[in-house]
């Protein structure tokens, strides 16, 4: 019995060395757990009861007792179970559990410890093998992400140094081309200046409670866009949005949001750099061609900032009779010429705000400054806008008279009943020799002369003589339409008239002295003074 023991020992180790040979070529966990298994079933009278690589598994086994450094173990259904700790050079691989009716001798117990031992170095290999393929899936996919996103910054580089000059709508189209989904970029106050992959740009999303803030690096869901601010510094100079509905965007897509807001915003800035400087440039021309200039140079200058000031123009005088002109009315008036497309210098004097644009055909003339009244109207909102035209210059030299010409109409519509509308100078006809009302002291003569008794008397008793009068003088002497008009009786319309006999002299029924009573209290409105007509 011991002769044939001690034959099977050199077999043994010859057997255990190739099994740890075999283990070693590369093949997986579970094959070389089973190769152990069977190895102990072969060898020894005993089994493997569990392979524990990580805490839980021993319990789950229904293995007690067991240590880190193995030892004795109790086992379910084996009278004896030891625990073999299996360490390679990468760490510890668990433990080789092996159990019997009876303890092993002690040349199996060798057999068993070394094929604990194999077992753990195979276990080792192929756990670095798995670490080595995800760490190298990990560099491919990292690779191709860093070759999609070059391949992204390239793209929307070249859309940046576009040869066209519209490279914001170059920077929509780009990232179109990247991401298949519908692109829309807004200035920072909501209109939309460029889009690709649509017919026109959908209406941006109402603002609500609870919007997402748009300030920062990353973009952000917003209904039915993800948006990213283009904010080259602390001021939102506009947005970029994926029209993403179905939430297919993926991260690739985020990237290629995220960089394009970073290209739009250095072309964003450039823009407003430029509009800066050209902006100052041609409030420095409008005031110049107002004062009233050589033309030497003024063309040149007038090119310099992308204008032609070759055909004819006219001076538009826009202000709210009720406030001074701020940067609302400016606002606006700029929003409503680039929305119905007129080519436009506009600068600020006083309380208003001017307008030089080229002379527009005959036929749609009128038609021209009541679109611009009305769009100007609309984003101011309930306060009144009055417009002023001036006549047509020929050439840059006459634009100064041209705005004479727009302050007056401007005054003659400011001071009159209805002062939210539009006054040309070309249709004043009597009224242009009014003056513009500011500084005129023919007209305050004319004007004390012919109503100065009654101005006097309203102010001291507080009625409303001069009113009545003009009412009455513009419902051409009608008794039932001006007092339909100031709303009271007949008899009172009369009583106030003959008081206005009295307290004047005149014939009301006089043709020349009709005339010049109608023109003093008109003149009287050019100089401010019915406010609440």
């Amino acid at each position: 019995m011991g002769t044939s023991a001690a034959r099977r020992g050199p077999a043994r180790l010859r057997e255990l060395l190739a099994l740890s040979l075999l283990m070693a070529d590369g093949r997986p966990a579970a094959q070389i757990v089973e190769l152990a298994r069977g190895a102990v079933r072969s060898w020894t009278a005993c089994e493997v009861v569990a392979v524990p690589r990580k805490a839980g598994d021993a319990s789950a086994a229904g293995i007690s007792g067991l240590r880190a450094a193995g030892g004795r173990v109790g086992a379910k259904g084996h009278g004896w179970a030891w625990a073999y700790a299996m360490h390679a050079a990468n760490g510890p691989q668990g433990h080789l559990v092996v159990g019997g009716d009876r303890p092993p001798s002690t040349d199996d117990r060798f057999l068993l410890a070394s094929l604990a031992r194999y077992t753990a170095v195979a276990l080792g290999q192929d756990a670095l093998r798995r670490r080595l393929r995800r760490t190298t899936g990990d560099l491919h996919r990292a690779e191709a992400q860093l070759r999609q996103q070059v391949a992204v910054q390239e793209t929307l580089a070249r859309a940046a140094v576009d040869a066209t000059e519209d490279r914001i709508r170059a920077i929509a189209e780009a990232l179109h081309a990247i991401t298949g989904l519908p692109v829309v970029i807004e200035d920072a106050s909501g209109q939309a200046r460029a889009w690709s992959g649509l017919a026109e740009p959908p209406e941006a999303p109402a603002a609500q409670a609870g919007a997402p803030d748009l300030r920062g690096p990353l973009p952000v869901r917003d209904g039915d866009r993800l948006v990213a601010a283009a904010q080259p510094r602390q001021e939102v100079l506009g947005t970029i949005a994926l029209v993403d509905p179905g939430r297919m965007a993926g991260e690739r897509d985020r990237f290629a949001l995220t960089h394009a807001a970073l290209v739009l915003s250095g072309e964003l800035a450039h823009v407003q750099a430029v509009a800066e400087v050209e902006g100052k440039q041609r409030r420095d021309l409008v005031e110049d061609l107002l004062d009233g200039v050589d033309e030497t140079g003024v063309l040149a200058r007038a090119e310099a900032v992308g204008y032609d000031l070759g055909p004819p123009h006219r001076a538009v005088v826009i202000g709210s009779p009720a406030a001074p002109a701020g940067d609302a009315l400016t606002a606006a008036v700029e929003r409503a010429v680039a929305g119905l497309g007129l080519p436009a210098l506009l600068g600020r004097r006083a309380d208003h705000v001017v307008l030089l644009t080229p002379d527009p055909p005959r036929v749609a003339a009128a038609a021209t400054w009541e679109r611009l009244h009305a769009s100007i109207s609309q984003r101011l909102g309930a306060a009144e806008v009055a417009v002023g035209v001036g006549r047509p210059a020929d050439g840059p030299a006459g634009l100064a008279q041209s705005w004479r010409d727009a302050q007056r109409a401007y005054a003659v519509r400011a001071g009159g009943r209805q002062r939210d509308g539009v006054t040309v100078d070309d249709e004043l006809g009597l009224y242009r020799i009014l003056g513009t009302g500011a500084g005129s002291g023919d007209l305050e003569r004319y004007v004390d002369e012919w109503l100065g008794a009654l101005l006097r008397y309203d102010a001291e008793s507080h009625s409303e003589l001069t009113r009545t009068l003009r009412t009455y003088l513009d419902h051409g002497g009608s008794y039932d339409e001006t007092a339909a008009a100031l709303i009271i009786h007949r008899s009172t319309l009369r009583y106030r008239l003959q008081r206005i006999r009295d307290l004047t002299g005149l014939d009301l029924g006089d043709p020349d002295i009709r005339l010049n009573l109608h023109v003093a209290v008109r003149g009287w409105s050019v100089l401010g003074g019915d406010d609440d007509g």
